[in-house]
């Protein structure tokens, strides 16, 4: 018998099939701001749980977005083993240099302090052949460790035979390959040993299909999910060409594998302006944009001149509107209503919630963008 068309509110928005509305989701926030709101009332004691963590549950129950509808996941198996070891190596007073369980050695902001940025990277663990050759051994594709559980299995397969949802994610090709060389050290590399980088990028691919050429038959995947973050306001990090190159074989040797299991939307989780990489990315089957980062030059209603409903869109509010206050919250729902219209799209704001954004500003949002998409109280 047939798995029944998931009944998921984001799986229907994306792929254009009736639905009372599209899903209330945000995208999370960096720890300093609920920081910062606890005197306009965010609960001390909850800002202190979510810690660091940028998708805390405790955010979500905080500004009242969707719960989670149902559906399952199936594991794709690509950690470490053996990770390197997590040490400090230096300290001052707010920040430490630290080797990470990735091998790379940065300098990062000390959890809880206000000030912050992303780390000052300082050494990658990949730096030629011989790096990589020790690199590998730590991605073997007979790892036991890579074994989709029979139980994740049964889980998958009932979740869709009571009509939800079935996902799986897996971090991109270029931000593997970024991971293990670092960004500068990539952009050489691609040019001054491009065999290399081919082999890094296929050797992923292949840990990527391990784990799905595990999935039965009859287990479907409704959705698969990426994370790059490979591009800026300039635009992407490597020419059209060159992720053509280099990327589009191993995402499209993916894509195909999960179509065999009826996957027919595919989001990749890219902040930048990305503009370059749209056709190529359509192209193999990832028709999900997110999270369309105004300020760096994205554009929704351009996409959609391109590429018209092949191009699913997630995200798009401008955070920086968020943050001028009510009349340009207002303008900026107004600005994305069209949209909404067209479907294929479900708005928020596109990225994390930044410490500039204040608690009233932000629930104001919020109330406003509940009216925007039919959720009643």
């Amino acid at each position: 018998m047939a798995n029944p068309v998931p009944r998921n509110r984001g799986y229907r928005t994306f792929m254009y099939l009736p639905a009372d509305r599209v899903p209330d989701v945000e995208f999370g926030c960096w720890p300093q701001t609920v920081r910062a709101w606890v005197p306009d009332g965010f609960p001390k004691d909850w800002a202190a749980e979510i810690g660091e963590n940028m998708f805390h549950a405790r955010f979500n129950e905080f500004i009242g977005t969707d719960r989670d509808e149902g559906g399952a996941g199936i594991p794709i198996h690509l950690g470490m083993d053996p990770a390197f070891e997590h040490k400090v190596l230096e300290e001052d007073a707010l920040t430490q240099i630290v080797q990470d369980s990735s091998g790379i050695i940065a300098r990062r902001w000390k959890g809880g302090v206000q000030e912050s940025s992303i780390p000052q990277f300082l050494e990658f663990p990949v730096k030629d052949r011989k790096s990589w050759a020790a690199m590998k051994e730590r991605y073997r594709l007979d790892d036991p460790a890579r074994t989709v559980s029979a139980e994740a299995i049964e889980k998958a397969r009932k979740a869709a035979a009571e009509g939800w949802t079935v996902g799986a994610w897996a971090c991109g090709f270029y931000g593997a390959l970024r991971n293990w060389v670092g960004t500068e050290n990539l952009s050489y590399l691609l040019y001054d040993d491009p065999a290399l980088c081919h082999e890094m990028a296929d050797h992923w691919a292949e840990l990527i299909l391990a784990s799905l050429r595990q999935v039965p038959p009859d287990v479907p995947i409704h959705q698969f999910g990426w994370w790059e973050d490979m591009a800026f306001k300039g635009g992407p990090l490597v020419s059209p060409k060159t992720f053509d190159d280099f990327f589009v074989p191993p995402y499209q040797a993916v894509m195909d594998e999960a179509r065999r299991h009826g996957c027919m939307l595919s989001h990749v989780d890219c902040d930048g302006n990305i503009h370059g990489l749209v056709a190529s990315w359509i192209r193999v089957g990832v028709n999900i944009m997110f999270p369309c980062e105004v300020a760096a030059g994205t554009d929704m209603f351009r996409m959609r001149r391109e590429f018209g409903a092949r191009v699913r869109l997630q995200g798009g509010v401008d955070k920086v509107a968020v943050a001028r206050g009510r009349d340009a919250i207002r303008r900026e729902l107004d600005r994305i209503e069209p949209l909404l219209a067209e479907g294929g799209f479900i708005p928020h704001l596109d990225h994390l919630v930044p410490p500039d954004i204040s608690l009233p500003n932000y629930m104001f949002y919020r109330e406003e963008k509940k009216k925007l998409i039919g959720k009643r109280p």
